[in-house]
């Protein structure tokens, strides 16, 4: 078998849709029904249960929003604005679907150093930016369905540390320096807080600032949107099959 890093998904997903139409559409033509029902019904039931995987996970998040937003204050740092929880731990996310905040425990100002703080404020300044914490949560509900397959855990792990790197980059990009972002790393504590974290994806980010600090090219690669790619192919197929039915009967 090989190595799932020498396979291609986009060439991989591309194939397995043709030939799934392909099958549909021949396998219709011969039985005059659809052939695809039970699947319909099995991926209809699998992506109700993502759904409300996701809808738990935002509203979990929606409420320890609302809490924090009552045990914070704005503030700014380097120009990105953000909530500092009073009497909060070392720890920066950002929480929030349509309209992102970060927030950043009191007691990184403490333990962090200036350009480390600015290194966490940007990073996580990305992640609102993107509306990370709606593509992380919708990762997280998958990883719960998939259970040990490995193959599709690989692949989703792979989005999540695409996150944290792309939000890395972007600090980088802000002139904070690899070193100054791994050394917020070490010190930050992990969190169990809902939303995207600063420390997300660890041994993966220090190896590509380490890549960066010593400046050899990146490795980063720019994985397809696994979180809503099941959506998009299901909804393809579907599609797919019921018109290719049309076309045979006519």
């Amino acid at each position: 078998m090989r190595s799932i890093d020498r396979v291609r998904p986009g060439v991989a997903t591309l194939t397995t849709l043709v030939f799934a139409l392909a099958w549909c559409t021949a396998a219709g033509a011969s039985v005059g029904m659809d052939p695809m029902l039970a699947v319909e019904v099995a991926a209809a039931g699998l992506l109700a249960i993502w759904t409300a995987l996701l809808a738990h996970d935002l509203l979990l998040a929606f409420r320890l929003r609302r809490c924090l937003d009552q045990t914070s204050v704005p503030d700014e740092v380097d120009g990105v604005a953000l909530r500092v929880i009073e009497g909060g731990p070392v720890e920066a996310f950002v929480l929030g679907i349509l309209r992102p905040t970060v927030y950043v425990g009191a007691a990184s100002f403490d333990v962090l150093d200036a350009e480390e703080l600015r290194a966490v404020v940007h990073h996580e300044d990305h992640h609102r930016r993107t509306r990370a914490p709606l593509r992380a949560a919708a990762v997280e509900a998958w990883l719960r369905i998939l259970g040990r397959w490995s193959a599709a855990r690989r692949l989703l792990w792979m989005r999540l540390a695409e996150l944290e790197s792309g939000a890395d980059a972007h600090a980088m990009c802000r002139g904070v320096r690899p070193a100054a972002i791994a050394a917020a790393l070490l010190k930050m504590e992990a969190t169990t807080r809902a939303g995207v974290s600063f420390t997300g994806t660890a041994d993966h980010r220090i190896t590509a600032l380490l890549d960066a600090a010593a400046g050899r090219p990146s490795r980063r690669s720019t994985p397809l949107p696994y979180e809503w790619l099941p959506l998009v192919i299901a909804v393809a197929i579907t599609v797919g099959c019921h018109l290719g039915q049309v076309s045979v009967s006519i």
